[in-house]
């Protein structure tokens, strides 16, 4: 996983270039000092070389800011570089993450996947940023104040470096533990992240059931498992770091002892005991520094497996490599012997086949669950059918660019989505290009315009989050007007007026009736009211279209249509428990 993270950063290779020939540049400039202290000792004081003092206190100075400008171009160069890899690196994961399909982000938690384009990622920029640096700069440290030491006295610096052996056994076996168990803390703090954010969206329904004390249970207990994986690599850690630096000590004792030992029998001079006492530290400070770089590199290469693995994701809708293009739609569609479903063992279409012409509109009905929002999934392309063929004017959806045909179609649901924006950049989303003329027309003619001025900030009005500081009726209204700006060739309406408060129906049925003029629709619905008009209307149940005419046709048919009308026109609407 770090070496492909690494394989990653080719785009930004001369900054990294330069900024790690500043590095090599500016180590050397680290490791001078002790020896100006050797010479210092040794020839300035013991020989009484006061004249040399000044110089070599200016020359010290002088390498040592040379150093810190080098070492400050190398920070920014390979910061700049870190930054923009980690930017790059979410703008990849969300573009791989909008291209899946609905069924990847309906199988998966949302929570989870946001914890891993913005957790994952942070942790990733850790290593990215400081990681390398810190591997390659300690490297260069460790290998530049070994080759001094011995070069000072082999004896002395042999018996210094010895410990080091111990270091490297133990960040073996610190690897081996630790390289399922940071996988395992991130995947819980994944779990906790997509319980926050469902008890954050489902807060209205928390505090209308009184649940509070419930749910607050519930995230104890994920928080629970996350803690519990946490302090596993707690007691990890606890041991690890300690046991580096008490052998980082030995190092220490060794280099005294022999140092001295040496001096005592006149082999090892005392500037030269003062210059490892300066090197000691430089020497520690890499080991133990590296030490903490592979901690962090075992918790980045658990992010980065979690992060792979949605860049590695298979995508299951995808364009064709001669795909076509299509630059206008007249709105034919044509299921042709159609099966799906979302699991083998329960299918949910069965041999569909049906055919609109354009301009024309068709309602379909039925009970709830038996595949009538399928269909419409299935004209969007959000899904493939298992068998069976759906064209658009004459094209099978799989030889068509999903985004080229989506841009010809529009869609209002059930529940209606608003962005957290203004009122103006949630109409703007049917056609990025519009001007404010186009944007104010296509809200009149979904009979929002005088709502939307009576707004604090009218077309300005910030919406909340899915809309929240909207009634329904208002949002689905805003969602109206959206397709209307869109002006597409096709229309799919999926329960468009189910979910609004009666005051507004007559409102949205009126827009919705301006909307359907001259293009392509299919509407599905409980209310049948709703169908009536429509050139042909089909009854879907177990998967399979059961009835299909025109309303005359089917009521004299005496079948489920002509059941479910009388009913709903005895009782004055559409009782969703009848229809079950």
């Amino acid at each position: 996983m770090f070496w492909r993270l690494l394989g990653l950063m080719r785009p930004y290779m001369v900054p990294i270039i330069v900024g790690f020939t500043c590095l090599v540049l500016a180590t050397p400039a680290q490791m001078f000092p002790p020896l100006v202290w050797k010479y210092v000792v040794d020839e300035v004081i013991l020989n009484r070389k006061v004249g040399h003092l000044l110089p070599a206190m200016l020359v010290m100075l002088a390498v040592h800011l040379v150093g810190m400008g080098l070492s400050a171009a190398r920070t920014y160069l390979l910061g700049v570089a870190g930054q923009r890899f980690v930017a790059d690196l979410r703008n990849r994961l969300h573009d791989k993450l909008m291209r899946q399909s609905v069924r990847y982000h309906h199988d998966r938690k949302s929570g989870d996947l946001m914890a891993r384009v913005i957790g994952d990622v942070d942790t990733l920029q850790e290593v990215v940023i400081n990681g390398v640096d810190n591997i390659l700069g300690n490297a260069l440290s460790l290998i530049w104040v070994a080759g001094i030491i011995v070069w000072l006295n082999w004896k002395v610096g042999t018996l210094t470096l010895l410990p080091l052996a111990v270091v490297a056994v133990m960040v073996w076996f610190f690897n081996l533990r630790v390289k399922g168990l940071y996988r395992a803390i991130r995947d819980r703090l994944g779990d906790l992240s997509a319980k926050l954010q469902e008890n954050l969206l489902g807060v209205l329904i928390v505090k209308a059931f009184a649940r509070e004390a419930y749910e607050q249970e519930r995230f104890q207990q994920v928080n629970t498992e996350y803690l519990n994986t946490s302090l596993k690599g707690v007691k990890v850690r606890s041991v690890y770091f300690p046991g580096v630096m008490t052998v980082g000590f030995l190092s220490n004792i060794a280099m005294v002892g022999a140092g001295a030992y040496f001096v005592l029998k006149g082999e090892f001079t005392i500037g030269g005991l003062v210059a490892y006492r300066g090197y000691w530290w430089q020497l520690f400070a890499p080991v133990f520094s590296l030490a903490q770089v592979n901690e962090m590199i075992q918790r980045a290469i658990a992010a980065a497996s979690r992060v792979f693995e949605v860049l590695d994701a298979p995508e299951e809708i995808t364009d064709a490599p001669d795909a076509i293009a299509l630059d206008t739609v007249q709105g034919h569609i044509r299921f042709d012997r159609v099966s799906f479903s979302y699991t083998p063992e329960r299918p949910i279409l069965q041999e569909v086949s049906f055919e609109v012409l354009p301009g024309q509109r068709i309602g379909i009905v039925g009970p709830s669950g038996t595949g009538k929002t399928t269909i419409l999934n299935l004209m969007l392309r959000l899904y493939d059918p298992q068998e069976g063929v759906i064209s658009l004017d004459g094209h099978d959806l799989r030889r068509l660019q999903q985004q080229a045909f989506r841009r010809h179609i529009a869609l209002v649901t059930q529940e209606p989505f608003l962005f957290n924006d203004t009122v103006r950049h949630n109409i703007l989303f049917g056609r990025l290009d519009a001007t404010d003329e186009e944007i104010e027309t296509a809200a009149r003619l979904a009979n929002a315009h005088e709502f939307i001025c009576d707004l604090p900030n009218g077309y300005d009005t910030l919406v909340g989050e899915r809309g929240v500081k909207l009634s329904g009726g208002q949002k689905q209204r805003i969602c109206i007007a959206r397709a209307f700006l869109a002006n597409p060739s096709v229309l799919l309406l999926d329960e468009a007026t189910a979910s609004v408060e009666p005051e507004s129906e007559a409102l949205i049925q009126a827009a919705l009736e301006r909307l359907m003029q001259g293009r392509t629709t299919v509407i599905v619905t409980h209310r049948l009211s709703l169908v009536r008009d429509c050139d042909r209307i089909l009854v879907v149940d177990e998967g399979r279209v059961i009835e299909s005419g025109r309303h005359e046709e089917l009521l004299e048919t005496d079948g489920w249509y002509a059941r479910m009308y009388r009913l709903q026109m005895e009782g004055g609407t559409l009782v969703e428990e009848l229809m079950d």
